[in-house]
């Protein structure tokens, strides 16, 4: 006998458009008053120079599908004020229902996807970028005041809907407990304090008994992992589910800020009342006559190809490389069985199709944070200004804590967006990154540029700019802007109890050191932010291919140019810069090269030479090289199989490629005349191969060493193989960076709990 439902099943879906309008009311509402500290014109990430820039790289119609956003005709300041407000509309829209509804929910799909260059990157994000798109293919649904559905949708359009919401508590699942270990058990010690934006109940269940954070931990498990399956089943067992998943997201809503996405989720879970409907209905009338009939034929072959699209994501993505993986290369990997090469490559080519779609975000990866026991350790950028480079006054965040009595705060379903970003800028996540294409916050532009959004930030600092010192806390110059402002790190970890309730302190907090150096008023930031594409990372193979820029200088050598000719092709590149970096770059580069003991002694003598502006220019004739070497020896007969021989990522290709021009101009002509000598000369030691990229970009070098010594992320991407700047990890978390002042150096104890030597835990109990 069939369980009854717990409301009738078209009042289910007629509740799930409306659910949806909500989520858009939450999620455009919160994006409206920081959107233009986010994207405007004097924003971190600026839209409209990076439109312009994706317009001048890669021109044609192909950018559109690419980058799907209405900003390349909405660019203007104002414009991006009013999407999110006319994006609140659509979501009352959608709320009220019927034809007009349905129209609500088309446009607020439309902006929500058009404001990821402003963003919008995170999970929850994602999500409704999917459930956007899925909703509109459930039927229209009544106006207010009837809730109901006029008719009940497609059993495959219920089932996407269904295994959406299941999937993503799978690949969160799958991420978490896929190689969660013994030692792993008190986790969320660790995680309620470095969560992104932890709340003060959070920061209370840190301190509780190891029973419970065990006990929950294992609850976590029968959410993420039991849970979604028996939400597949019809009856008691989809009620018992969706009671697990509720009561998850319930207690992530209350103990974390997480934006609109636990009570988004939660509402989406409404679906899982529908107890009967099931994706075997399809053989039953009526909906078997549907097989024949249009449109409905096209509707399920469209949720078919969405399913198996979405089998892909969750086995082989999650949430940090679902946007990430379509612009890795063949070689992203270095791998030396030339089996495995072969079959990468054929499984990369069968990928192009869904590579074309993934900008559309129609199906996408989940799941983020393993249960790998980290320290309860937060770390957080801090701005200091000063007036005399002696005395230093340190800036607030309005959520974020970063002072000693900085109270978590509850904000969800709000999102603190800057605040949020800065956890990941901590975690050497940002647009300056030189991680590039393993971890990207966008498209190629909005990562490995020479300036982060915290220079720019630090930039509107200094000149008093009234959006963003509203976007912070605490303002300590609020006479005048101070003449410099610097970026330093700091790890907080909490107070014991007895202590918080003497003193009113939450945090206990060290400075780590500084990650960007004193600077006042300056234009480079702006000038630099939006890199060339001889400066896209070098993954980003597919890219630099299209750039009109790139391939002038392969059509003029091939057209019989000379080396130095052709890599001036398409550029304002003048001879002098080539006799620049060559006669007087490359020996600064040269002198001392592998030995990283003097890394900060080479550095300054280049600082000295070159201002930013200028190396950035010396740069780009490095990489323009670089780029004419790269492709003479991928098309190259027999050193493209060669070069592939050795099995090298793409990542470490290039940096081993960089080593040449330390020998010089003769070294890189005969390389450029003679491909096949790069397979030729055994790969010279990693010391040398990083050399020049942490002289030339030094600033951003340092930092990345910095999270690599601070943070967990280093070592955890290291131990999972992930190529680029990962692979030099034992190098570069060997090196210290200037005036570092406090290394965390955490020990995991066979009991789960952490110790941090003269830091954690504080001398008295934690729980006194």
């Amino acid at each position: 006998m069939e369980l009854a439902s717990l409301v009738p099943p078209d009042l289910v879906w007629g509740l799930i458009p409306r659910f949806v309008g909500l989520i858009y009311v939450f999620a455009f509402g919160s994006l409206a008053g920081q959107i233009e500290q986010l994207g405007g014109s004097r924003g971190q990430f600026p839209v409209q120079r990076w439109l312009a820039r994706v317009r001048s790289d890669f021109p044609g119609v192909r950018r559109f599908f690419e980058y799907p956003t209405l900003l390349w005709v909405l660019r203007s300041d104002a414009a991006l004020r009013t999407l999110p407000k006319i994006g609140v509309l659509c979501g009352l829209v959608g709320i009220y229902g019927g034809t007009p509804g349905f129209f609500g929910l088309l446009l607020g799909w439309m902006i929500w996807l058009s404001l990821e260059p402003v963003g919008t990157l995170f999970p929850w994000d994602t999500l409704l970028m999917e459930v956007g798109f899925l909703v509109l293919f459930l039927p229209i649904v009544a106006p207010l005041p009837d809730l109901a559905a006029t008719e009940l949708p497609l059993p495959t359009v219920a089932f996407m809907v269904r295994w959406l919401v299941l999937r993503l508590m799978l690949g969160f699942g799958k991420v978490k407990f896929a190689t969660v270990k013994p030692n792993d058990k008190l986790y969320l010690r660790g995680f309620f304090v470095w969560m992104p934006l932890p709340s003060p109940l959070g920061w209370y269940c840190h301190h509780a008994p190891a029973w419970v954070l065990k006990a929950a931990l294992a609850f976590m498990f029968v959410a993420e992992i039991f849970a979604p399956f028996m939400g597949l089943f019809t009856g008691a067992p989809r009620l018992v589910g969706y009671a697990l998943l509720v009561a998850l997201m319930i207690g992530i809503q209350v103990t974390g800020n997480w934006g609109y996405f636990n009570i988004g989720y939660i509402l989406l879970c409404t679906c899982l009342w529908d107890v009967n409907g099931s994706i075997f209905d399809m053989g039953d009338p009526p909906w078997v006559e549907t097989w024949t009939r249009w449109p409905d034929v096209a509707v399920h072959a469209t949720m078919g190809a969405m399913f198996l699209l979405s089998l892909f994501y969750l086995v082989f993505l999650d949430s940090w490389f679902t946007r990430s993986w379509v612009n890795w290369p063949v070689n992203f990997f270095g791998v030396k069985s030339l089996r495995a090469r072969k079959i990468i490559a054929a499984v990369h080519s069968a990928l192009a199709p869904l590579r074309a779609l993934a900008p559309f975000r129609i199906v996408n990866g989940y799941g983020v944070f393993p249960p790998n026991s980290t320290p309860p350790l937060r770390l957080t950028p801090v701005f200091e200004g000063s007036d005399d480079g002696e005395t230093w006054k340190q800036y607030g965040y309005q959520h974020m804590p970063s002072s000693t009595h900085s109270k978590p705060p509850f904000l969800a379903p709000g999102h603190a967006r800057f605040d949020q970003a800065s956890y990941y800028f901590a975690n050497g996540i940002h647009t300056a990154s030189l991680t590039g294409s393993a971890f990207p916050l966008s498209a190629p532009h909005g990562t490995y540029a020479r300036a982060s959004s915290f220079d720019l930030v630090a930039q509107r600092l200094l000149a008093g700019d009234p959006v963003h010192l509203r976007m912070l806390g605490h303002n300590p110059f609020p006479d005048a802007p101070p003449k410099q402002i610097r970026v330093a790190m700091l790890a907080l970890t909490p107070t014991p109890i007895a202590e918080k309730r003497a003193t009113g302190a939450w945090w206990r907090i060290k400075r780590l050191g500084t990650i960007a150096p004193a600077r006042g008023r300056e234009t480079w930031p702006d000038d630099l932010l939006m890199q060339p594409p001889e400066l896209l990372h070098p993954d980003y193979l597919a890219h630099k291919r299209r750039a009109p820029a790139l391939r002038a200088i392969l059509q003029a050598h091939a057209g019989g140019a000379s080396a130095d000719e052709a890599v001036r092709a398409g550029s304002d590149l003048v001879p002098a810069d080539l006799d620049t970096f060559w006669n007087e770059l490359v020996p600064l580069l040269a002198a001392g090269c592998g030995d990283w003991t003097q890394v900060h002694v080479r550095a300054r003598a280049v600082s000295a030479r070159f201002d930013e502006r200028a190396l950035c220019r010396l740069e780009r004739v490095l990489e323009r090289y670089a780029w004419l070497v790269r492709e003479r020896i991928a098309s190259h007969p027999q050193a493209g199989p060669a070069t592939d021989a050795l099995g090298m990522s793409s990542f470490r290709q290039h940096m081993v490629l960089h080593t040449w021009f330390l020998e010089g101009r003769e070294a890189i002509g005969r390389l450029i005349e003679d491909p096949c000598l790069f397979s030729v000369r055994p790969e010279p030691p990693e010391q040398h191969q990083i050399w020049i990229l942490a002289l030339v970009r030094y600033q951003q070098m340092m930092a990345q060493v910095a999270s690599l010594r601070w943070c967990e992320i280093g070592t955890r991407a290291w131990e999972m193989g992930m190529p680029g700047l990962f692979e030099y990890f034992p190098l570069l978390s060997s090196v210290t960076p200037p005036d570092e002042a406090f290394r965390p150096q955490p020990v995991l104890h066979d009991s789960g709990e952490h110790t941090i030597e003269g830091f954690y835990p504080p001398s008295w109990s934690r729980t006194s």
